[in-house]
């Protein structure tokens, strides 16, 4: 079975956490504007269209309900690269796009979930940083405490076509439940995680890894969530180090997150 499974790449989050470019997925045509199959039969073709583009936001409108740091209890920060020059903070640039974590299936996913995921064209991104009284500091060696971070995706496009990829996703994402071998990091397992009732539909798992050679576990808490046009995902991560650390937050927890960050959806 292959390494690679549900989740954002590791890799991709610790840049993040350094400052790099927070970006999007790779490149793709813009959201289509056929009307949903879902519409009403009475409504004229032009009517349908319409409705239909109504419907879908703008990178800039995404930008605008990204999770901000006063939505969330305790003290948190944007994390903003040093380098980055989007126009408007949130929107993900194309000099941005090839930095974001992407979502890596394994092998059991079918190509339908594998080819959706590497599709995938996320147009806002958020980072917050949560600022821990005891946080791990890296530099001078410290490895007792915590590194928390949430990682907000955001796209919208055609009803129809944000289901389908909703579906995609979670299919692919089901599919690579269990086990994950030691590779660079490991090993670690993957299994489902409940989310709140939220959106039009959800599905929520969390991966638990362990740092290569032991001392620190990542536990990353997935929820995707699709309302109307907009498909979300949120990442709550923690990196717990230190014998006899405990996990920062509870499936309670993580639904708090999940639920915020929706309630900001058009």
């Amino acid at each position: 079975m292959s390494d690679a499974r549900s989740l954002l790449a590791l890799t991709g989050a610790a840049i993040l956490l350094l400052g790099a470019c927070a970006g999007g997925g790779s490149e793709s045509a813009s959201p289509s504007s056929s009307p949903s199959s879902s519409a009403s039969s009475s409504a004229s073709p032009s009517a349908v269209s319409s409705a239909s583009q109504a419907a879908v936001l703008t990178p800039e409108q995404l930008a605008a309900v990204l999770v901000r740091p006063d939505d969330y209890e305790g003290q948190w920060t944007v994390n903003v690269p040093p380098d980055s020059q989007a126009a408007v903070p949130g929107v993900v640039t194309e000099e941005q796009q090839k930095m974001l974590p992407r979502i890596e299936l394994c092998d059991d996913a079918s190509a339908e979930s594998r080819s959706a995921a590497e599709a995938l064209h996320w147009q806002a991104f958020r980072q917050l940083d949560q600022s821990e009284t005891d946080p791990i500091d890296m530099a001078p060696g410290d490895r007792v405490g915590h590194m928390i971070f949430v990682q907000q995706f955001l796209m919208s496009g055609d009803p129809a076509e944000v289901e389908s990829t909703f579906e995609a996703l979670r299919d692919g994402m089901q599919a690579c439940q269990g086990p994950i071998p030691a590779g660079e990091e490991g090993p670690g397992t993957t299994g489902p995680m409940t989310v709140p009732d939220v959106g039009d539909d959800r599905y929520g798992d969390l991966t638990t890894m362990e740092e290569a050679g032991g001392g620190a576990q990542w536990l990353l808490h997935n929820s995707l969530v699709r309302q109307g046009s907009v498909l979300m995902d949120l990442q709550v991560v923690d990196i717990v180090m230190g014998e006899g650390v405990e996990p920062a937050f509870t499936t309670e927890n993580i639904g708090t997150f999940v639920t915020t960050a929706v309630d900001k959806l058009p």
